[in-house]
Protein backbone atom coordinates (compact mmCIF):
# COMPACT_ATOMS: atom_id res chain seq x y z
CA UNK A 1 0.00 0.00 0.00
CA UNK A 2 1.47 3.36 -1.03
CA UNK A 3 0.44 6.91 -0.21
CA UNK A 4 0.63 7.86 -3.89
CA UNK A 5 -1.70 5.02 -4.77
CA UNK A 6 -4.34 6.73 -2.64
CA UNK A 7 -3.78 10.18 -4.14
CA UNK A 8 -1.62 11.70 -1.41
CA UNK A 9 1.20 14.04 -2.43
CA UNK A 10 4.54 14.88 -0.76
CA UNK A 11 3.98 17.28 2.13
CA UNK A 12 0.34 16.31 2.64
CA UNK A 13 -0.70 16.07 6.27
CA UNK A 14 -2.63 12.87 6.89
CA UNK A 15 -4.37 11.50 9.97
CA UNK A 16 -5.60 8.20 11.35
CA UNK A 17 -8.17 7.88 14.14
CA UNK A 18 -7.35 6.54 17.58
CA UNK A 19 -9.23 6.70 20.82
CA UNK A 20 -12.44 8.69 21.04
CA UNK A 21 -12.30 11.72 18.77
CA UNK A 22 -8.49 11.77 18.57
CA UNK A 23 -6.19 11.47 15.56
CA UNK A 24 -2.53 10.76 14.89
CA UNK A 25 -0.93 12.99 12.22
CA UNK A 26 1.96 12.59 9.82
CA UNK A 27 3.59 14.04 6.69
CA UNK A 28 3.54 12.09 3.40
CA UNK A 29 6.88 11.83 1.53
CA UNK A 30 7.64 11.50 -2.20
CA UNK A 31 8.56 7.85 -1.64
CA UNK A 32 5.13 7.16 -0.15
CA UNK A 33 6.28 6.85 3.45
CA UNK A 34 4.90 8.90 6.36
CA UNK A 35 6.96 10.83 8.91
CA UNK A 36 5.30 11.39 12.27
CA UNK A 37 6.07 12.12 15.90
CA UNK A 38 4.76 9.19 17.85
CA UNK A 39 4.62 8.49 21.56
CA UNK A 40 4.41 4.81 20.69
CA UNK A 41 7.75 5.00 18.84
CA UNK A 42 9.34 7.48 21.25
CA UNK A 43 9.75 10.30 18.75
CA UNK A 44 9.92 11.25 15.09
CA UNK A 45 10.00 8.21 12.80
CA UNK A 46 9.54 7.46 9.11
CA UNK A 47 7.30 4.49 8.33
CA UNK A 48 5.73 2.83 5.35
CA UNK A 49 2.23 4.07 4.60
CA UNK A 50 0.93 0.65 5.68
CA UNK A 51 2.73 0.80 9.04
CA UNK A 52 1.48 4.34 9.69
CA UNK A 53 -2.14 3.50 8.83
CA UNK A 54 -2.12 0.27 10.86
CA UNK A 55 -5.20 -0.87 8.93
CA UNK A 56 -7.14 2.31 9.67
CA UNK A 57 -8.66 4.78 7.22
CA UNK A 58 -6.25 7.59 6.39
CA UNK A 59 -7.71 11.02 5.80
CA UNK A 60 -6.18 14.07 4.17
CA UNK A 61 -6.04 17.19 6.34
CA UNK A 62 -6.63 20.62 4.88
CA UNK A 63 -3.45 22.53 3.99
CA UNK A 64 -3.40 26.06 5.35
CA UNK A 65 0.06 27.14 4.22
CA UNK A 66 1.86 27.92 0.99
CA UNK A 67 5.06 25.99 1.79
CA UNK A 68 5.94 23.48 -0.92
CA UNK A 69 5.42 19.82 -0.09
CA UNK A 70 9.08 19.00 -0.67
CA UNK A 71 10.16 21.77 1.74
CA UNK A 72 7.82 20.39 4.42
CA UNK A 73 9.17 16.86 3.90
CA UNK A 74 12.74 18.16 4.12
CA UNK A 75 11.96 19.86 7.45
CA UNK A 76 10.21 16.71 8.70
CA UNK A 77 13.20 14.51 7.81
CA UNK A 78 15.55 16.82 9.71
CA UNK A 79 13.54 16.08 12.86
CA UNK A 80 13.85 12.29 12.62
CA UNK A 81 15.02 10.85 15.92
CA UNK A 82 13.87 13.81 18.02
CA UNK A 83 11.93 12.75 21.14
CA UNK A 84 8.18 12.88 21.66
CA UNK A 85 6.65 15.22 24.23
CA UNK A 86 2.90 15.49 24.72
CA UNK A 87 3.03 19.17 25.69
CA UNK A 88 5.84 20.44 23.46
CA UNK A 89 6.45 18.04 20.60
CA UNK A 90 3.53 15.79 19.70
CA UNK A 91 2.30 14.71 16.27
CA UNK A 92 0.33 17.91 15.66
CA UNK A 93 3.19 20.15 16.79
CA UNK A 94 5.44 18.20 14.45
CA UNK A 95 3.23 18.50 11.35
CA UNK A 96 2.63 22.21 11.98
CA UNK A 97 6.37 22.80 12.56
CA UNK A 98 7.16 20.94 9.32
CA UNK A 99 4.89 23.41 7.51
CA UNK A 100 6.34 26.42 9.43
CA UNK A 101 3.19 26.94 11.48
CA UNK A 102 2.74 27.45 15.22
CA UNK A 103 0.72 25.19 17.56
CA UNK A 104 -2.93 26.13 18.04
CA UNK A 105 -4.82 26.68 21.30
CA UNK A 106 -7.10 23.75 20.38
CA UNK A 107 -4.03 21.54 20.11
CA UNK A 108 -2.82 22.61 23.54
CA UNK A 109 -6.28 21.96 25.05
CA UNK A 110 -6.42 18.56 23.34
CA UNK A 111 -3.01 17.59 24.72
CA UNK A 112 -4.16 18.57 28.20
CA UNK A 113 -7.31 16.46 27.84
CA UNK A 114 -5.26 13.48 26.61
CA UNK A 115 -2.88 13.83 29.55
CA UNK A 116 -5.77 13.77 32.00
CA UNK A 117 -7.35 10.78 30.25
CA UNK A 118 -4.03 8.91 30.36
CA UNK A 119 -3.75 9.61 34.09
CA UNK A 120 -7.31 8.48 34.82
CA UNK A 121 -7.73 5.59 32.38
CA UNK A 122 -4.14 4.58 31.65
CA UNK A 123 -2.15 4.93 28.44
CA UNK A 124 -3.80 2.97 25.56
CA UNK A 125 -2.09 4.16 22.35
Amino acid sequence: MSARRYGFEPGDVVAIPFGIGLSHYGIVTASGTVISNSRKHGGVVEQSFHEFSNGKRVRLCERTDALSGNAAVSRARRAKGKPYSLKESNCVHFTRWSHRQKPTSIQIASATARSLADMVFGYKR
